[in-house]
């Protein structure tokens, strides 16, 4: 445990004594003030200063009625640089707070809500905590390396009755939400079969310190790193000048499934709804994948894995590499390397090829005006926006927790699916592996108990 840090005995416990004891400012809840009344703010605090990070911090800080009142990383300099900004911007020196140790975010009973931008492995832990100690969640995607954590997790927001938004934004965004309606409605006939592929751990190599796979050479810790909190419940390994950096949080496999994953949630997220089973995940895998065997960045390279829903629709999710000739052989455009996800139905197709470029195999679909009595999807003014209004209107968020943990689900099963190469059964309504010993044992991780937060 850090030598500074807090027990997670004293965290779980402090709560609302947490001000007195760390000598905390006193911070006033948004919640003490009337709807109308202009301090009536929602206070939020940031875990994770990097890239994550400042996209939080610039979609919050353009609201008056949001304030950043605290924030933290693992990097001193990260959250010094995030707070002096947002104090800068605030016209004040004492609006942002540094804090070194998230927990004492989380137990400050002045912070409203907490955005988790942390790396993959902190994800479920920090916001089980987040939820037990009275904060609404905007939660980064992936969610989980452990489904045993998501189940926590289901439990502590809906037991706590907190909001959870799930930080894949596809369905706040530009024509996902035409597209499902037009999916949704029958415009492509009967739904029978989804494409979803994303970038692999080879697209970024430029960006690497050491391609393909990242330095395995051990070398001191930067004094401006806290790497004991970076590494938090995964196992502890050696620090190489590739880990603790974007890429190391998304492809070194003791805190991360890679891009099958942390890509992948996007479009999986948009199949899902289109498929309307944001209740229930396939549950059948068959298909095949390669891990890299050198270098730290040791997630799944490619995969190919066909996915199949009680209902009889079929996913077929694809790294980029194995996407590119099943997918060029329908699409007639320039192909480009990136994420996407293809409804296919008995009259036609629909679909997205490069994180926001549309297509479909009749054009005219897109100038149609839905009809008086179609179904319409959850109409959700931006992501964080979306968040923020259900934190005051206590709505449910367009990507709540049940979302989030089914769609984090088939990651899931895709990475054991493609890693062991057999057929995996999954039953939704248990959320177990059936009849495979070994494969079951994936779904968890070993973990370090001074860090056991959940």
């Amino acid at each position: 445990m850090r030598k500074n840090g807090i027990s997670r005995r004293s965290f779980i416990k402090r709560g609302f004594a947490v001000s007195a004891a760390f000598g905390m400012p006193a911070i006033i809840p948004g919640s003490a003030f009337g709807a109308n009344a202009p301090s009536n703010r929602v206070h939020v605090g940031l875990i994770g200063c990097g890239n994550i990070g400042h996209y939080h911090k610039n979609w919050l800080k353009q609201w008056n009625d949001v304030r950043i009142v605290a924030v933290c990383d693992a990097y001193t300099s990260r959250r010094i640089a995030m707070a002096e900004e947002l104090n800068a911007h605030y016209g004040a020196n004492d609006v942002t707070k540094v804090y070194d140790d998230f927990r004492e975010i989380l137990a400050h009973p002045d912070v409203d809500a907490v955005f988790i931008g942390a790396h993959d492995n902190w994800h479920t832990p920090m916001a089980i905590a987040a939820a037990r100690n009275g904060k609404d969640i905007y939660c980064q995607k992936p969610l989980t390396l452990d489904l045993e954590q998501a189940k926590i997790l289901r439990t502590a927001v809906n037991e706590n009755k907190r909001i959870f938004q799930f930080g894949t934004q596809y369905r706040s965004e530009s024509s996902f939400p035409r597209m499902v309606e037009l999916v949704r409605n029958g415009y492509i006939g009967n739904l029978q079969r989804i494409d979803v592929w994303s970038r692999n751990v080879l697209n970024d190599t430029k960006q690497y310190h050491v391609a393909p796979y990242g330095s395995t050479e051990e070398v001191p810790v930067p004094e401006d790193l806290d790497f004991d909190m970076w590494q938090g419940p995964s196992p502890m390994v050696p620090y190489t000048v590739d880990r603790c950096t974007p890429w190391g949080g998304y492809h070194c496999p003791e805190t991360s499934l890679g891009f099958v994953a942390g890509c992948a949630i996007h479009p999986l997220g948009i199949a899902q709804w289109g498929n309307k089973s944001d209740h229930t995940s396939p549950i059948r895998y068959e298909g095949a994948g390669k891990v890299p065997t050198e270098g730290i960045f040791r997630t799944l390279e490619r995969w190919d894995v066909i996915c199949e829903y009680e209902n009889g629709v079929t996913l077929h999710m694809m790294d980029m590499m194995t996407a590119k000739p099943v997918v060029t052989a329908y699409y007639p455009q320039k192909w480009v390397d990136s994420d996407g996800v293809v409804f296919h139905g008995d009259e036609g197709w629909i679909g997205d090829f490069n994180m926001g470029t549309f297509y479909a195999g009749n054009q005219d679909l897109w100038k149609l005006n839905l009809k008086p009595d179609d179904e319409r999807v959850y109409e959700s003014r931006g992501h964080v926006r979306n968040f923020i209004d259900c934190v005051k209107s206590r709505n449910e968020p367009v990507c709540p927790v049940e979302m989030a943990i089914r769609c984090d689900t088939i990651a899931h099963m895709v990475n054991i699916a493609a890693q062991t190469r057999r057929v995996i059964h999954w039953d939704p309504k248990s959320e177990q592996i059936l009849n495979d010993e070994e494969a079951a044992h994936m779904t968890t991780r070993p973990y370090r108990e001074a860090w056991k937060i959940w």
